[in-house]
């Protein structure tokens, strides 16, 4: 994805010496964006009030490193006064990455620690979000607009094979056995800040900062050796939490009414009030969460046409 997308680049910015300025007023814009990023996953509990004799947290389990490339499609439109409406909507895969599962005993004591391999892996989201630009500056050359929107963000991974550091599970399982299988659904409020600032004619910033106050998270384990959990997904964990999702872009008008644009995003959730079930086993209570969240990070390269 990255070589196609770079190529399409050059073969407009060659045409861009023979275009003049494009002109300022616009209604929207759409586009497509690659993201090209790396995140993380990581839950705990505390199992505590069933065995004091177990650590806080209990376990801890860490899906890290998940390097992957997402393709997205988004647009803004603008209406008569200030207010816009604009959205993104991205699929993706997780390319690789690592699993990592540690339980501990009272005071910390590890007694168990395996790591698998991430070998395949899904994301995918959407935003929206309404909003008003309540300061346009420079006779438009500088906007800032407030808004409120609704976001949703799905990873889902498989995990292979294990090595058994400290020999609790009674070996190495072989890298073409699926262990684990996580999938992590973030529901989300967004509240945040848009702000556009033209530099030249032909280029401009854009930055996009939206605080989450409140998202409602579904992490699903699914255990495939477990038998004893029942069938999958047979761990379920969720809570309330909040966040960040930022993203800054520097484009440039390579044509008339056409931008490139390189950036940089970081998402981050996180939630520590929710509770460890296990749907199939009405008989173990359920437990506290220590822990969960999900980040991604990484850079964009966007094409824009201004409409």
């Amino acid at each position: 994805m990255q070589v196609p997308a770079l190529i399409l680049a050059c073969a407009l910015a060659g045409t861009a010496l023979a275009e003049g300025p494009v002109q300022s007023g616009k209604r929207g814009d759409l586009g497509i964006r690659y993201w090209l990023s790396t995140g993380e996953t990581k839950t705990s509990h505390n199992a505590q009030p069933l065995d004091p004799t177990l650590g806080n947290p209990t376990s801890v389990l860490l899906y890290e490193n998940l390097d992957a490339n997402v393709l997205e499609l988004f647009g803004r439109r603008d209406f008569h006064g200030r207010g816009f409406l604009k959205g993104i909507l991205g699929v993706g895969r997780v390319n690789n990455g690592s699993f990592d599962d540690e339980d501990f005993n009272a005071g910390q004591v590890k007694f168990s620690d395996t790591t698998s391999s991430v070998n395949q892996g899904r994301i995918g989201y959407g935003v929206l979000d309404l909003g008003w630009n309540v300061w346009v500056l420079g006779e438009g050359r500088t906007t800032i607009g407030a808004f409120v929107g609704y976001s949703q963000w799905t990873e889902k991974v498989d995990a292979y094979g294990a090595t058994d550091h400290l020999g609790f599970i009674g070996g190495d399982i072989p890298p073409d056995v699926k262990v684990v299988t996580n999938k992590v659904t973030w529901k989300s409020l967004r509240i945040g800040l848009a702000a556009d600032v033209r530099f030249t004619e032909r280029s401009r910033l854009a930055l996009d900062v939206a605080l989450i106050p409140y998202s409602k998270v579904r992490n699903e384990d699914s255990h495939h050796l477990r038998n004893d959990l029942g069938p999958v997904p047979n761990i379920l964990l969720e809570g309330d939490g909040r966040g960040v999702q930022l993203d800054a872009e520097l484009s440039y008008e390579i044509r008339r009414r056409t931008e490139l644009g390189i950036g940089v995003r970081y998402w981050y959730i996180e939630t520590s009030d929710g509770t460890r079930s296990l749907p199939h086993r009405p008989d173990v209570p359920n437990l506290p969460i220590v822990e969960l969240y999900s980040m991604r990070t990484g850079v964009t390269l966007t094409l824009r046409r201004l409409w």
